[in-house]
């Protein structure tokens, strides 16, 4: 049963399917989240550097605050749920299911509206705090996938060791 060849995939959600092992969701969700934070925040820190000092603070502390309620009622919670469904899933799972389908579907909202309001007559500084904010907010709620990645590995060394030592 082991030496079946492997079906060929025949539909395109199949052929796009690259399975990973679970813990790997972890690490794809973590690495995706802090990248486009950290993109989000590279273009507050351009917007925000021609600026004077006074209104630099003022950006900077709007920005936080909008971090803090971005990360505290928004993403929080779908990471929190994304981590409970990546462990309930199968030890295998497709390296696009490291978020549920609602998720896809908010970070493509969020992605339109970003360009939207990069292409909008809106000047550059007041769409600081919007970018800050939501930049930090994803960074810091990304190190959640990536304490649960190293949890993971954690677990399995864990369980090598009691393997090992029976």
């Amino acid at each position: 049963m082991a030496n079946e060849p492997t079906p060929p995939r025949s539909t395109l959600a199949e052929r796009l399917t690259i399975p990973v092992e679970r813990r790997w969701l972890h690490a794809i969700a973590g690495v995706v989240w802090t990248g486009v934070g950290v993109l989000c925040i590279a273009y507050a820190v351009m917007w925000i550097a021609p600026e004077a000092l006074p209104e630099q603070l003022v950006l900077v502390v709007a920005g936080l605050v909008v971090a803090a309620l971005f990360a505290r009622f928004v993403f929080v919670g779908i990471v929190r749920k994304n981590i409970a469904r990546i462990e309930e899933g199968p030890g295998r799972a497709s390296a696009f299911a490291f978020q549920g389908w609602k998720s896809y579907l908010v970070a493509a909202s969020m992605i339109v509206l970003g360009i939207t309001l990069r292409h909008s007559p809106i000047p550059k500084p007041y769409l600081v705090p919007v970018y800050a904010g939501v930049g930090v907010a994803l960074f810091l709620t990304s190190l959640l996938y990536h304490r649960q990645l190293v949890r993971a590995f954690r677990a399995d060394a864990a369980a090598r060791a009691d393997r090992s030592g029976d």
